[in-house]
């Protein structure tokens, strides 16, 4: 009986990974909250952290860097490997879902998941800037992608001769007028970076009327306090998504 439990405890735990470019998240969820998050930007202390969770718990994982998770398919008895095959909870009217990066499907059903009769814009503040929409009746339509904000920053230094490289700290906005050519950079680009952003929020609710905006990304706490103030700003968006997406397809089976 006590095996028994023991293995639906374990099937309880939802193991939530997104791999990214530099470093690997390992999220533990019950009951669609996340208890627990480990960072790795080593593969080795990677396999050796993921063996310890028992092979009964249903595992979900999106790659988007060059990393192996193979350990992940070989270790869970249920591994779900995110790729444009992978059942959704929402309905993909994007044209080219083959193209569609995991880390999109993942915001759009994070959002179907906490605001799913609500038309929701998803803003991603990460290397790149990302737009995704998903309407009221559960319809992802699509969205937008530009330069973010580091990508701006090594972008003048990198195709011009005489401009330097410029970091933002996020302490102060910077000033309408710089003074100086740093100061002009930090106005440019960030202020720049701001008034698209905000640009956007506005066009969409011109377009769709009453929205649910969500930012999130890894640069969205340097930009919110200058933002809209209503603007719901979640921790670990992107995991909710994954383990929406997980629980979706149990579900199925």
């Amino acid at each position: 009986m006590s095996a028994l439990k023991n293995n639906l405890a374990a099937r309880a735990l939802h193991i939530v990974i997104d791999a990214g470019n530099t470093r690997i998240k390992v999220a533990q969820y019950q009951k669609q909250t996340c208890e627990d998050l480990h960072y790795f930007e080593e593969q080795k202390e990677f396999e050796f952290f993921l063996k310890k969770f028992p092979k009964e718990a249903p595992c979900i994982f999106s790659n988007t860097g060059s990393w192996n998770l193979e350990v992940a398919r070989q270790h869970f008895d249920y591994c779900l490997a995110l790729n444009p095959e992978s059942p959704l909870p929402y309905k993909m009217l994007y044209s080219s879902p083959k193209t569609l990066g995991n880390d999109r499907r993942a915001l759009a059903a994070a959002a179907y998941r906490l605001f799913p009769n609500e038309a929701c814009l998803v803003l991603d503040l990460g290397t790149c800037l990302t737009a995704d929409f998903i309407d009221g009746d559960g319809n992802y339509q699509g969205g937008a992608i530009s330069p973010g904000l580091k990508m701006r920053f090594k972008s003048l230094k990198h195709f011009t001769a005489n401009l330097p490289k410029v970091d933002w700290s996020g302490i102060q906005y910077p000033n309408l007028v710089g003074d100086s050519t740093e100061n002009s950079i930090l106005s440019g680009v960030v202020r720049g970076y701001a008034a698209e952003i905000s640009a956007s929020i506005t066009q969409y609710e011109e377009e769709f009327g009453a929205i649910r905006t969500v930012i999130t990304g890894g640069d969205h706490s340097l930009l919110l306090p200058w933002l809209k103030n209503d603007i719901f700003a979640p921790s670990n968006f992107l995991l909710n998504g994954l383990d929406y997406i997980l629980e979706y397809n149990l579900r199925q089976k």
